[in-house]
């Protein structure tokens, strides 16, 4: 018995860029609520530092790279959501329970980043538990709960 399900890249593609935007906006203006503003910082700085894991820490000194940066989050993000937009449309239940399917899958974000990160030699440790506990929850609260809302909403308008 084939249980396969034919999935429409097309559509998973669309959904993942609106979902991947949506979820790096609320995800960046949470962090900038949380950490960068209590810190008088910016947004781009924020951006440079993205930057800088790709092309090395003369980003973190150079403002034109927050552009630079902002694009990578926005790929990044779109990819993430890409993942689960492809996850609910092969699995349904995801969509329909998509308040613990996106806190899980933003735990499951953070970790593999930090993995990656790891693996690049871009990886701090947080300075403190709050900090750590306040990147988690940017990940499963303001980032895998919007894409979960969004995918789930629009794969709901589809049918």
């Amino acid at each position: 018995m084939n249980s396969s399900i034919r999935v429409s890249w097309t559509r998973i593609a669309v959904v993942g860029i609106v979902a991947g935007l949506i979820g790096a906006t609320t995800f960046d203006l949470y962090l900038w609520a949380t950490t960068l503003a209590p810190a008088h910082q910016t947004i781009g700085g924020l951006w440079q530092w993205v930057a800088s894991t790709a092309f090395g820490k003369g980003a973190l000194v150079n403002p034109a790279y927050a552009v630079v940066g902002a694009a990578m989050h926005a790929v990044v993000s779109i990819g993430w959501a890409g993942g689960f937009a492809y996850v609910a449309a092969a699995n349904p239940l995801a969509a329909r329970r998509w308040v613990p399917a996106g806190l899980v899958y933003g735990i499951v974000v953070y970790a593999l980043m930090q993995t990656i990160l790891l693996a690049d030699n871009n990886f701090t440790y947080p300075p403190n538990p709050n900090a750590f506990l306040n990147a988690v929850v940017a990940h499963a609260a303001f980032f895998g709960l919007p894409v979960a809302f969004t995918v789930q909403a629009m794969q709901r308008r589809e049918s």
